[in-house]
């Protein structure tokens, strides 16, 4: 399908949806409102969505007519068990939101008559609705990647409200520790800020120096600070330790136990990651800390979602390691800088004063 076409279904017809949105917490998470405007297209429709196992938890408390299906599955290398399974299920709609390779192959051999992706080279063969990516009609576009991910959606002639975040109720057991835990948490200082440091590429990796920064003035200012470090982190957490001995550490979380946490918090300060967009789904204030990669389009245009950066010229680059010496974009986006966001937004919300002055040399974003 060329963009603009049009392309409708019958609501009644439709009884089966495969929806395939694997990898990264962060874009399965932006990409649950498209989901809930598909469930409210097709009401009659079950939805089965493809994730990564570890996300299966955190999303089992989604709609009724949500199924969640973790991947790869016991079956997935059992003679073509998975690949069977996608044949026989018997779709009538599959909507592929990652478009790698192997999804788009999957998108075909589950034989829907209507299959919708990306018109990516090597993967828009397996659909027959093709959608552009960030893209309207070959111009480009700088748009909120929440929004498109609703154009799968749009192309089946759905008239999808504007992007939102998903409301995200955690799900999943909690163990008794880390009830215990969040109760002491509850009883600390106010305003309560969390900070997450997890940099899937190291070009959006924040300096220790510059977080621990961030922990003594907010500390200054009354605020207590948490660190919650992610899996494999360890390392991370040791450094920010040695450097900011006063601010605690949080013990491991699964991701219900996170979402738990995180709902806990006036704001959260972070690095452009999952939990971040997690945070949002709870409606829990966020400050990103954004480099390499793109506010525009990594960050929801609204009063509690602030991008902290420095407006470097070589930012944002998308690049996954950073070739620029030192590194400009994360090492000169200062505490104090990331502390005087916090402040404003804090100071809006009613929760902390605010206080005037910034760091010279340091710029709005």
């Amino acid at each position: 399908m060329s963009c603009g076409a049009g392309w409708r279904l019958g609501a009644g017809g439709v009884r089966r949806i495969l929806a395939i949105r694997r990898h990264a917490l962060g874009d399965v998470l932006v990409t649950l409102p498209a989901l809930q405007e598909l469930g409210t297209a097709f009401p009659r429709a079950t939805i089965d969505l493809v994730v990564d196992p570890p996300f299966a938890a955190l999303l089992s408390g989604l709609d009724p007519c949500v199924r969640v299906v973790p991947w790869p599955t016991a079956r997935a290398g059992a003679g073509g068990g998975w690949l069977r399974e996608l044949r026989a299920a018997g779709y009538d709609l599959a909507i592929d939101w990652l478009g790698s390779p192997r999804t788009a192959f999957w998108t075909a051999i589950s034989g829907a008559p209507t299959r919708i992706g990306y018109d990516l080279r090597w993967r828009a063969w397996a659909y027959n609705v093709r959608v552009s990516r960030n893209r309207a009609c070959g111009t480009a576009l700088a748009q909120y990647a929440g929004e498109a991910f609703l154009d799968p959606v749009r192309a089946l002639g759905v008239a999808a409200r504007a992007w939102r975040p998903a409301t995200l109720r955690p799900a999943g057991a909690m163990s008794a520790a880390h009830r215990t835990w969040t109760r002491a948490v509850r009883g600390w200082p106010r305003p309560l800020v969390g900070l997450v440091l997890s940099a899937s590429w190291s070009a959006k990796a924040w300096p220790v120096e510059q977080a621990a920064q961030l922990c003594a003035l907010a500390r200054a200012d009354g605020a207590s600070v948490l660190f919650v470090p992610g899996p494999g982190e360890d390392g991370l957490a040791q450094r920010l330790r040695n450097a900011s001995p006063e601010t605690p550490h949080a013990p491991s979380t699964t991701l219900p136990e996170l979402a738990d946490l995180l709902g806990l918090l006036d704001v959260l300060v972070a690095t452009d990651c999952g939990p971040r967009h997690l945070a949002a789904c709870l409606g829990v204030p966020t400050v990103t800390l954004f480099g390499p990669t793109d506010p525009r389009g990594w960050n929801q245009a609204h009063p509690d979602r602030v991008a902290a950066r420095t407006g470097e010229p070589c930012s944002p680059c998308d690049l996954v390691t950073c070739p620029v010496p030192g590194h400009p974009c994360m090492t000169r986006l200062t505490g104090a800088l990331a502390w005087e966001k916090v402040q404003a937004l804090l100071a809006r919300r009613g929760v902390l004063r605010d206080r005037p002055g910034r760091g010279e040399g340091e710029e709005e974003s």
